[in-house]
């Protein structure tokens, strides 16, 4: 004990002089890489104390040492305390001590989240050096990192001023544009931007500053706010008494205690004249209070609905097609112990009709009819109403979908687990006999009439693997089937999953894995694709799994695969143009024909829209 004592305490003092002669060369404007790369020091040993699972991957990294005996100490410790703490996850994670060279981590931005926790770690010992040590060198300072957090142990501006050093394990505190808050630590605190890489975006010259939204950031200087670009220029001058993040193009504002709205260049959209104006960004409309009445605006100002006494919380798309009826929340009265209920109201707020319901289905509704449910002593009924909230098909269901081409789902009181179809009218267009039953597309719909008897196939291939008859339990899965307009089957209930039809074909899912079939129910492409989606404008998005994350590609009405499963994150076509994040986790853009429009060098989507926009260009991921 005493020897490993006496080792630890002599390994302590060049282990702090190593820590600390990398934080002064991080702090003297160095790079990162040829810091930890010096010959001197890159083959230093850094000994990782950590929790691996069953399958020996790496899950956690309990701390790192320069000498292996404490590294050694920590695990056995972790690992008692798991035994005695956690007892029923000693079976799955082991504890062990790895050694790395410390030029391993040269590398900084590794996608590999272990990896990242090691330097995490040494950011943390070389600035509990510096904090030891109390001298910097000069013109490095110290500052905090992250809107509004407080951090154990400061960054640091390096002596060029242009880089931000050592803020690797304040936080993750990087936005969705990859734009970090950051302050100084003298008397006054000044706020600036950095990106995800420590570069200084926007020196230290506010009051306060949010992160970059769509290009824009929200900044206070003297008591004002106002709107900064990317490169700390001015775009909308410092008047406002209060401002909100940029989006959908909108910078909403206060001034003289009433709110309204700009557009990018500063120029007025709408007045200032409402109490409470925000983004609804689902129903791609702005919510506004005016003398107390609520309603919702156009983003160039239009009263859409509105003005209501009672708050008006819109169904996601609800102005989608330039509807005139929309579903709106109304609160019970306090007494009232129940759920919220749901009303119907006109453009201008007002309820259509006096009756309320549980839960009305609205974007989906085929020729005015949409379907709702509503609560009476026997329970929940289902049934249909018209955009002015007569009811047009009497609640007398126990389930009830949307119409598509003419037909319906629904059950039956009498049987709640057995669907069927009913028309316009109500009546039984196929009477109930599945057990499930899809919406109908290209005349076809998806439908289950139950997990079919053992046939002696299947009797047989349990008799040779298990060398008994299969038991009841292990009856056959449900599977899925396309019927016709008559209730009959067209495609035989052979699939394990099925999908509607889009654009003549439909992804279906076998043992193998999933599959595109035409309305014959003939492939037209192999079933081992992981996930298949609708086509859209010809083409369909498909996954596959190889030896990690899903990869996306995109299939053609042939079975072509025009572009392979090679993406992580992949967007259908728009303008002829596919946004795609490739394995590095970039970001780029280029056409069916695979034409690059913009590289793949973008960290963020939102850093690929602006670039695309400043090329005129417009694409939705």
């Amino acid at each position: 004990m005493e020897n490993s004592t006496a080792t630890a305490s002599q390994d302590t003092a060049p282990a702090q002089e190593l820590l600390l002669e990398v934080g002064h060369s991080l702090l003297k404007g160095e790079t990162w890489e040829g810091v930890f790369n010096h010959p001197g020091r890159a083959w230093h040993s850094l000994y990782i104390a950590y929790t691996h699972d069953k399958l020996g991957t790496p899950d956690q990294v309990e701390g790192v040492f320069f000498a292996e005996n404490e590294a050694e100490a920590l695990a056995e410790q972790v690992a008692r305390d798991y035994a005695g703490n956690q007892p029923w996850q000693r079976p799955f994670y082991k504890f062990k001590v790895a050694n790395w060279p410390l030029g391993a981590l040269a590398i900084r931005n590794a996608r590999d989240s272990f990896h990242r926790g090691v330097v995490r770690q040494v950011v943390g010992l070389i600035k509990q050096a510096l904090q030891r040590h109390g001298k910097l060198p000069r013109s490095a300072a110290a500052v905090t990192v992250g809107a509004g957090s407080a951090a154990t142990l400061p960054a640091y501006i390096d002596a060029s001023g242009r880089r931000i050093v050592l803020w690797e394990d304040c936080s993750d505190a990087a936005t969705a544009e990859d734009s970090v808050v950051f302050a100084t630590c003298g008397k006054t605190r000044l706020c600036g931007l950095m990106n995800g890489c420590g570069e200084i975006l926007v020196p230290p010259a506010f009051q306060d500053v949010a992160p970059l939204r769509q290009g824009l950031a929200v900044a206070v200087k003297q008591g004002k706010y106002g709107y900064i670009d990317a490169d700390g220029n001015v775009a909308v001058p410092f008047m406002y008494e209060d401002a909100a993040d940029c989006c959908q193009d909108l910078l909403l504002v206060k001034s003289d205690g009433l709110w309204g709205a700009l557009d990018r260049d500063g120029q007025e959209v709408i007045a200032p004249r409402f109490a409470a104006l925000e983004h609804d960004v689902g129903n791609e409309a702005l919510r506004a209070v005016l003398d107390g009445r609520h309603g919702y605006l156009s983003l160039s100002g239009e009263l859409m609905a509105g003005y209501s006494e009672q708050p008006l919380l819109l169904a996601e798309q609800a102005f989608a097609g330039e509807r005139a009826v929309f579903i709106a929340r109304e609160t019970p009265p306090e007494a009232d112990t129940g759920a919220p209920r749901q009303i119907l109201v006109d453009a201008l707020g007002r309820p259509c009709g006096d009756q309320h319901f549980a839960a009305i289905t609205y974007g989906a509704h085929d020729d005015g009819l949409l379907p709702a449910c509503a609560g009476d002593a026997q329970g929940m009924r289902h049934g249909y109403i018209g955009l002015h909230g007569e009811t047009v098909i009497g609640f007398r269901f126990a389930a009830a979908e949307s119409f598509s081409e003419g037909l319906a789902a629904a059950a039956d009181m009498a049987a709640p687990a057995c669907y069927g179809y009913i028309d316009r009218r109500g009546n039984w267009a196929i009477a109930p006999r599945f057990d499930y039953a899809g919406t109908f597309h290209h005349g076809l719909a998806v439908a289950s009439s139950g997990a079919p008897a053992p046939g002696w196939r299947e009797r047989l291939h349990a008799l040779i693997r298990n060398w008994r008859p299969a038991p009841a339990k292990d009856a056959p899965l449900r599977r899925y089937g396309y019927i016709d307009r008559r209730g009959h089957y067209v495609i035989a209930p052979r699939y394990l999953e099925a999908r509607a039809f889009s654009e003549g074909l439909a992804p279906v899912r076998t043992e193998r894995g999933w599959c595109y079939i035409d309305t014959c129910g003939v492939p037209v492409t192999p079933d081992y694709y992981q996930e298949a989606g609708p086509f859209k404008r010809g083409v369909a998005r498909i996954g596959r799994r190889f030896d990690g994350p899903m990869r996306f590609g995109l299939v053609d009405s042939g079975g072509r695969e025009i572009i392979p499963p090679r993406f992580e994150r992949l967007s259908y076509p728009q303008r002829g143009m596919v946004t795609a994040r490739d394995e590095f986790g970039l970001w780029g853009c280029f056409t069916l024909y695979g034409n690059i429009v913009a590289p793949f060098i973008y960290r963020q989507a939102h850093d690929l829209q602006v670039a695309l926009a400043a090329r005129g260009r417009t694409q939705v991921t």
